[in-house]
């Protein structure tokens, strides 16, 4: 009898301590979606791509990373719908296009803020962002690695340096309130995504192009434009393209794997802006060398679309989100 006892007794202890060993992670594979083609002569995607190699070696495989390019599993416009529903794990996304669902989005392309690449990679440590990347993932998806870019104007008819020569034009606008004051210095606007712009220019359904230095490659806009105005020295329009997660899908992932992906994301966005600034110079070799004419903006002709924005585009903002106006002051009271 004792010793049936010390048998139970025994075999309860075994079966306490089964319970209490760690579960291996399980292995997942994540679905990464972006509108571009899977080309590593974008650094965009070039730095995906690394961020998938060594998520995947940190974590020894329980981690992998496929990837779906060129709108092939979900449209751009709404890819951060997806993200929060969890259709999609992870994306590269022009977090503009989630200004519909986060007005506060619209301030990470408002134009005329930013001068330069420093200005715009100083950006992502303020309290300004940290406020508007709290309510990305209050919507549903985190940012892993800041990824940013800057837009040039490509033509047909004339070079865009300044204000006055959109008057009269078709033009693809960077962002709602880019457009709201091209349509005050008499423009005619279009929005579309970056990958409808090729053919609205072949067509002649634009006249002039604001989009980033990457989509200007990736899309080979420079076989259908006449002029192009890099943004290598000054630009009126930034943007940011980061690496992002759905919060669903964070949450699914152990702390351990959780920090393999942030650690990942910070580590390739010092070669990010590296390869933001190679990318505009790149771009505009592209459009020479196709015969392009191509001129660089001037410190003077920032100051004209300043000027622009800063009667137009700002008032506008604060006019139409007066909840998020002194947010906007707090981002300019930091570049004035």
């Amino acid at each position: 009898m004792n010793q049936g006892k010390h048998i139970f007794a025994a075999l309860g202890v075994v079966t306490a301590f089964s319970f209490a060993l760690p579960t291996a992670a399980q292995a997942l594979t994540l679905k990464m979606a972006h509108q571009w083609p899977q080309a590593e002569s974008d650094y965009v995607i070039a730095t995906a791509i690394k961020f998938a190699e060594e998520v995947e070696k940190r974590s020894n495989g329980d981690l992998k990373i496929q990837f779906f390019p060129a709108e092939s599993l979900v449209k751009a416009s709404n890819t951060h719908t997806a993200l929060k529903n969890g259709t999609v794990d992870m994306a590269i996304y022009p977090y503009i296009y989630a200004a519909g669902a986060i007005p506060d989005m619209n301030l990470v392309l408002m134009p005329g803020v930013w001068k330069s690449h420093d200005d715009v990679f100083e950006f992502r440590n303020t309290e300004p962002w940290k406020k508007i990347e709290a309510q990305a993932e209050n919507y549903g998806f985190k940012t892993l690695s800041w990824i940013q870019i800057s837009g040039g104007v490509a033509s047909t008819k004339k070079a865009v340096g300044s204000p006055t020569d959109v008057s009269g034009e078709k033009v693809r606008a960077a962002g709602k309130y880019m457009s709201y004051a091209l349509q005050q210095a008499q423009a005619s606007t279009v929005s579309m995504p970056s990958s409808e712009n090729y053919s609205a220019m072949q067509l002649g359904l634009l006249d002039s192009v604001w989009t980033s230095s990457s989509s200007f490659g990736a899309f080979r806009l420079y076989e259908v434009s006449k002029y192009y105005v890099s943004p290598e020295k000054y630009s009126i329009y930034y943007t940011i393209e980061p690496i992002a997660i759905s919060m669903k899908t964070w949450k699914k992932l152990t702390p351990e794997q959780q920090q393999i992906l942030v650690e990942v994301g910070q580590s390739l966005e010092l070669p990010a802006l590296e390869g933001a600034r190679q990318e505009d110079v790149r771009v505009a070799k592209l459009f020479a060398d196709n015969g392009v004419k191509v001129s660089q903006m001037t410190l003077e002709e920032w100051n004209e679309w300043h000027s622009l924005f800063e009667k137009y585009a700002f008032p506008k903002f604060k006019e139409d989100n007066p909840s998020s106006a002194a947010l906007l002051d707090e981002i300019l009271a930091i570049y004035k």
